[in-house]
C-alpha cells in the first residue's frame, strides 16, 4: 500500500516537482514584468490656486495604498503669496505634516505659489536647499527645475547653466525625466527653457509640468510632454474629457521608457484622454470663449423689452454646434427661446434675442437675480462628441443720478444721517476679482448710497459679512472698501480699512461688517461722473488672494454712469 503525503509547498513549485501529475498553470505566455531597471513612482499635481480642502490628503492616503518607490510633485504645494513668516511657516508645517504620512520619499518641486517673492524663496532654501536639483535612480536622470526665476515665470541664466551642466554630466543615462511647474515649452519665448531643450537633443526624455490646472499630453521633438491637472487645486471639475479632474500620475519606468497612467481619485484613466488632436476644441469648450453677450446700457431704470446680442465664434477646424433653451427668471421670457445654430470652422455669427417683461421691471432687480444665458457647444471629432455648456452673465446698467442731499452728512462712520437716502443693494456683483473665494450672498454682500452737497460727492458703504477680518496694520490683507471715481478731470481710486478717520474718509468695523463714509471734492458744474464701489471680503488670514466684489465693471463703456443733480 502506497501512502501519498499531502505536500506543503507552493503550487508553482509543486508543478515543477510532480510534472504532469497536475494540470498546467492557466497563464498567458507573456513574461513577468520584472525586468531589471523597472521601477514605479507617483506624481502629485497642483494642490493650490483655489485649494479644495481634503483632496490632496485623500490622494496621499491612496498613494500609500499603491506603494510606489517614491513620489514627486509639480509645484503649488502651499498657498504662498505672502511676506509674513508666521503665515508661510504655518502653511509649510501643514503641508509637511501631510506628505510625512507617505511611507516613501517625497520630492519637493516649487511652483509660483511656493516661491512668489524673495522672502518665500529664502524660506524654501532654508527649509530644503536649492529649488532646482537632480538625482539618478536606476540609471534614469531626474532633473527638477524652478520656473519662478523670472518675473511672470521663467528660468534664469544660473539655473540654465546648472541644467545644461547636469545633462552634460550624465550623457549615458537610459532616460531623462524633467519636472517643473510652468509648462514653459508652451510659452512663445519659452522663458529660458530653449537652451535646456537644445541640451536635451539626442537623448530620450519626458517632461512633467502643472500650473494650468487642466490636463494635456503633447509631443515635442518626438518626446512626450505632460501638463498635469490637479490634486486638490482650483478646478471646475467638468470631467476627464475636458482635462479637469483630480488625479495621481502613476509612472512605470521600464527599460525602453516610461509608461504613464492617470489614476483619477475615483477611477483609472488612459494618458491619452486629451491630446493635441482634441486640445483646441477642448480648450474652446472649457474656456467658453465661443459665446459672448454684449453688455447693455439701458436708457431707463426699468424695461419691458431688452434687446441682447449674442456673439458666437469658432476658432477650431471643426464645425461648432450651438444649442439650448434660454431660460428666464419668473415673469420674464426670451424671444426666441430655443437656439440651434452651427458655426462653421474658423467662422463667427451674431444673433439677437429679446428679453420681455410684463409688467416692466427694474434692471437692478435683474442684476440682483444674476441673470445668465446658457447654451451648449459641441464638436464632433471622429467617433467622439465633446459637449459642454457655456454660461455667461448678462451685464446690465442704466444711467443713474446723484441727488442733492437734504441735511448735513458727517464723515464719521455713522450712517444714521443717511436714513432718508436710497441704498443700492449688491448681492450679485457685476465683477469679482479672485471669484473662487466668494461663495455667494450668504458669504458676503454690501450696499451703498450716493449723494451730493454743495461741493462734495458723498458715498456711504455698508458690508454684511459672515466673518469680519480686520487688522491695526493698514498694509496687511484685510476687509477693505474701494471707490473708483471718474470725473472730467480724471480717475482716482480711494480705499479705506477699519480705523481710518480722516477729514474725507471714515471706516469702522462692526460685528457684521464694515461701515464707511467718503467725501470727494466735486468740480463745479460737473454733470456726469462714473462710479464703482468695491469690497475686499477677506475671510481666511492664510489666504493671500481674497475676493474683491465690485458693483460694476468700469471696463464696459458707460457703466457706472451717474448724472449729477445741479440744483
Amino acid at each position: 500500500m502506497t501512502i501519498m503525503m499531502r505536500p506543503t509547498i507552493l503550487f508553482s513549485t509543486l508543478v515543477a516537482v510532480w510534472g504532469s501529475a497536475f494540470a498546467a498553470v492557466p497563464v498567458t505566455g507573456q513574461p513577468p514584468d520584472d525586468d531589471e531597471g523597472t521601477f514605479r513612482f507617483a506624481i502629485l499635481a497642483d494642490r493650490n490656486g483655489g485649494m479644495r480642502p481634503g483632496v490632496f490628503e485623500d490622494a496621499v492616503d491612496k498613494v500609500n495604498c499603491l506603494q510606489p518607490d517614491f513620489v514627486l510633485s509639480v509645484g503649488d504645494l502651499i498657498d504662498g503669496y505672502t511676506q509674513e513668516p508666521g503665515v508661510w511657516n504655518e502653511q509649510w508645517e501643514e503641508f509637511e505634516a501631510i506628505v510625512n504620512r507617505l511611507g516613501m520619499p517625497f520630492y519637493f518641486v516649487p511652483g509660483n505659489h511656493d516661491i512668489s517673492n524673495g522672502e518665500l524663496l529664502s524660506a524654501w532654501k532654508e527649509r530644503r536647499g536649492d529649488p532646482y536639483y537632480c538625482f539618478v535612480h536606476e540609471n534614469v536622470l531626474f532633473l527638477i527645475l524652478h520656473t519662478e526665476d523670472l518675473s511672470g515665470g521663467g528660468i534664469g541664466p544660473e539655473q540654465i547653466r546648472f541644467a545644461v551642466e547636469a545633462l552634460a554630466a550624465h550623457p549615458d543615462v537610459r532616460w531623462t525625466l524633467l519636472f517643473f511647474h510652468r509648462p514653459l515649452w508652451l510659452y512663445e519665448d519659452q522663458a529660458g527653457y530653449g537652451p535646456i531643450e537644445e541640451a536635451l537633443a539626442g537623448r530620450s526624455y519626458t517632461v512633467f509640468t502643472g500650473h494650468h490646472h487642466n490636463y494635456l499630453k503633447a509631443e515635442r521633438h518626438g518626446m512626450t510632454h505632460y501638463v498635469l491637472a490637479t490634486t486638490g487645486g482650483g478646478s471646475a471639475l467638468r470631467g476627464p474629457e475636458f482635462g479637469e479632474f483630480d488625479h495621481v500620475t502613476w509612472v512605470t519606468m521600464k527599460p525602453d521608457g516610461p509608461v504613464v497612467t492617470l489614476l483619477a481619485l475615483d477611477g483609472i484613466l488612459s494618458d491619452g484622454i486629451v491630446d493635441e488632436t482634441t486640445r483646441g476644441p477642448v480648450d474652446s469648450l472649457r474656456e467658453g470663449l465661443w459665446m459672448r453677450v454684449d453688455p447693455v446700457l439701458h436708457e431707463d431704470e426699468a424695461f419691458d423689452r431688452l434687446p441682447l446680442v449674442i456673439h458666437l465664434s469658432n476658432p477650431q477646424a471643426y464645425p461648432l454646434e450651438v444649442s439650448g433653451h434660454l431660460a428666464a427668471p419668473s415673469g420674464l421670457r426670451f424671444e426666441p427661446e430655443d437656439v440651434a445654430i452651427q458655426v462653421p470652422p474658423a467662422g463667427w455669427l451674431d444673433f439677437k434675442v429679446d428679453l420681455l417683461a410684463v409688467p416692466a421691471i427694474p434692471i437692478h432687480d435683474l442684476n440682483e437675480a444674476g441673470l445668465e444665458l446658457e447654451l451648449t457647444g459641441a464638436y464632433a471629432i471622429g467617433e467622439r462628441r465633446l459637449t459642454l455648456p457655456a454660461r455667461k452673465r448678462v451685464l446690465l446698467d442704466w444711467v443713474g443720478s446723484v441727488e442733492m442731499i437734504t441735511g448735513a452728512i458727517r464723515i464719521d462712520g455713522d450712517l444714521s444721517d443717511w436714513k432718508g437716502q436710497d441704498f443700492t443693494e449688491v448681492s450679485h456683483p457685476s465683477f469679482i476679482y479672485e471669484d473662487w473665494d466668494w461663495h455667494g450672498p450668504e458669504d458676503g454682500r454690501f450696499r451703498f448710497a450716493v449723494a451730493r452737497d454743495a461741493d462734495r460727492l458723498l458715498i456711504a458703504v455698508q458690508t454684511f459679512d459672515d466673518r469680519v477680518l480686520v487688522s491695526a496694520r493698514r498694509g496687511v490683507l484685510q476687509d477693505r472698501l474701494y471707490l473708483d471715481i471718474e470725473t472730467a478731470s480724471g480717475r482716482i481710486r480711494i480705499e479705506g480699512v477699519a480705523g481710518t478717520e480722516e477729514a474725507d474718509i471714515a471706516v469702522r468695523a462692526t460685528a457684521g461688517g464694515l461701515v464707511g463714509e467718503f467725501a470727494f471734492p466735486l468740480p463745479v458744474g460737473e454733470e456726469m461722473i462714473r462710479l464703482n464701489v468695491g469690497w475686499m471680503d477677506h475671510d481666511r488670514p492664510e489666504n493671500t488672494k481674497p475676493s474683491v466684489l465690485w458693483w460694476r465693471d468700469l471696463s464696459v463703456p458707460g457703466f457706472g454712469s451717474l448724472r449729477v443733480d445741479q440744483k
